[in-house]
């Protein structure tokens, strides 16, 4: 293989299957204030805040409803949520590798970076998925049936999630059983690709993005976590599994 098509070697995951208290219980509660970040951004009018120091046309944040928070807020909260729900239950439940502090911190860092601009985006009128035809007393249903990108973009999420996690677990269950060890499994949704976790995760990550500012967002962020993907990460797992 050339020098130019070497894959890059460096990689955040650990392959040692190890108990990592430490490591974990830092992961766990980073992913966890990151969904009390998202929902103060919005609750505590710190993205509005942001926006209109930035010279942008900000939409209202705080509301009547559940949480104090607009209908809209409310859903992309629940988003935030949903992905720090899906990465601790990972950690806890179905990942064996240790986690390092430092890759705890890089990853969650990571995730906390594009959930913060996706909510800050959410909040700039110039691009957010809002509608704006409706009253703040509308109901979630009422919003979320009236802007095609916030329907595509929960939509995807949703699917994104549900598949990477539940392909996790899939693969988790071959590998307790003994008869299994050190066997690759093709089964079940990894039938279908042989990195499916990466494709849901792609999925899940342009449907939040969507959902907080619209296709153009989307498709950008998509792209960057796809192009992360095929360029490092995929290419240092298939070398990690040939080497094996």
């Amino acid at each position: 293989m050339s020098e130019k098509s070497e894959p890059k070697q460096w990689s955040l995951a650990s392959r040692e299957k190890r108990p990592s208290p430490f490591g974990s219980t830092l992961f766990v509660g980073l992913r966890a204030a990151d969904a009390v970040l998202q929902y103060s951004l919005l609750r505590q009018g710190w993205a509005n805040n942001a926006v209109k120091a930035l010279g942008g046309n900000a939409l209202p944040t705080i509301g009547a409803g559940p949480l104090g928070l607009t209908p809209y807020g409310l859903i992309l909260t629940s988003l935030a949520v949903g992905a720090s729900i899906k990465h601790i239950v990972w950690r806890i439940f179905i990942a064996e590798q240790e986690t390092q502090p430092g890759a705890a911190i890089i990853i969650c860092a990571d995730n906390t970076g594009f959930n913060t601009v996706n909510t800050l985006l959410s909040a700039w009128a110039l691009c957010s998925a809002a509608p704006t035809n409706l009253p703040l007393s509308a109901s979630i249903s009422d919003v979320l049936f009236s802007s095609p990108s916030l329907i595509a973009g929960v939509a995807l999420f949703s699917v994104g999630l549900v598949t990477e996690t539940y392909a996790e677990f899939q693969r988790k269950w071959f590998k307790s059983k003994p008869e299994n060890k050190g066997k690759p499994y093709g089964g079940g949704l990894w039938s279908l690709a042989t990195h499916i976790n990466y494709g849901g995760y792609t999925l899940w990550r342009a449907g939040y993005a969507i959902a907080a500012a619209g296709p153009v967002w989307g498709l950008i962020a998509g792209g960057i976590f796809f192009y992360d993907f095929t360029q490092r990460a995929i290419p240092v797992l298939d070398r990690y599994c040939t080497d094996r």
